[in-house]
């Protein structure tokens, strides 16, 4: 069993107290900028205690990830009745996505992808089940992008290692590795030490 599914599943009562209401303004941004869309299906890869799960649409539908059951109970307990038939749960791990190729026509990633052993991995995988045009949005904290202080940024990068938290994740070596294309980026958050990116695939 993963770290990271070991410490946030132990967690999942206390996530929201933790992670819920700081880290919203980043999830709200991210969700605008993902523009979910009618009839669309959406890949939500880390849906954790679903704290956003209520904000997309009810018309599009939704599949949302998580390695660890116990937040995945919780997420299931927090949809309400307008989404019920909107969002699916499945326990999954990110780097071995059990979905056909192309089949997502929007992939989000909140908060995720540097508690993942290998982020790679698992962005060569949201590639190959989105499709061509799809649009690819993380909300993390990104090495390299602004933060508000360095002190600032150090001690929290302190505290997320201790949650087995890859606090070093370089923005521009992650999404050069994918052969993303940034089309947006933003500082979330308060302190800002979380970025929003929207990505997309760099076509040939």
């Amino acid at each position: 069993m993963a770290v990271a599914d070991v410490i946030y599943g132990s967690m999942a009562p206390l996530y929201d107290a933790v992670c819920g209401a700081l880290l919203q303004p980043g999830r709200r941004r991210a969700m605008s900028l993902l523009d979910p869309r009618p009839g669309e299906l959406i890949l939500e890869v880390g849906v954790g205690t679903g704290y956003g799960v209520n904000h997309y649409p009810p018309s599009c539908r939704v599949v949302a990830l998580d390695l660890s059951r116990p937040m995945l109970d919780q997420a299931a307990r927090r949809v309400d009745g307008a989404h019920l038939d909107a969002v699916a749960f499945a326990q999954m791990d990110a780097t071995k996505l059990g979905f056909a190729d192309g089949v997502f026509d929007a992939v989000y990633v909140p908060y995720t992808i540097n508690v993942i052993p290998d982020p790679v991995a698992a962005g060569r995988e949201l590639l190959r089940v989105s499709n061509r045009r799809a649009r690819i949005v993380f909300v993390n904290h990104f090495d390299g992008v602004r933060a508000t202080t360095n002190l600032i940024n150090d001690a929290f990068g302190k505290l997320a290692s201790i949650a087995g938290v890859n606090w070093s994740l370089s923005l521009d070596a992650f999404v050069s590795a994918l052969n993303l294309r940034v089309t947006s980026l933003e500082s979330v958050n308060v302190p800002r030490l979380s970025s929003v990116v929207v990505c997309e695939k760099a076509l040939a």
